[in-house]
């Protein structure tokens, strides 16, 4: 039996999502989606068809660590954290590790 393993790359960003309920959301989002390469959060929003994101590393309720799914239809507006260009100004490490890692370090 073999396992295949199957690595993401991750360009993450974090925001503060205001959901139509009202409630917050804070957490980080991936700008790497398969094939397509987005450079802004808004990008997510605005090039990307797909109805949800994915929220990782996030903070909803009093509940941190949560991976969440989020229906774009519910999202009153999104408030990018980061800097722009701090990500980029790093640079690349030549082994990432696995998936777990890298979300534990970010």
């Amino acid at each position: 039996m073999t396992v295949k393993i199957i690595s993401r790359r991750i360009d993450a960003r974090k925001v503060t999502i205001k959901m139509v309920d009202g409630s917050l959301v804070h957490g980080k989002v991936n700008l790497l989606y398969d094939e397509a390469v987005v450079q802004r959060v808004s990008d997510i929003f605005t090039k990307l068809t797909d109805p949800f994101i994915v929220l990782f590393d996030a903070t909803a309720e009093g509940k941190g660590g949560r991976v969440l799914i989020l229906n774009k239809r519910n999202i009153a507006w999104v408030s990018p954290e980061d800097e722009p260009g701090h990500q980029e100004a790093e640079k690349p490490e030549e082994s990432r590790g696995s998936l777990m890692d890298r979300l534990r370090r970010s």
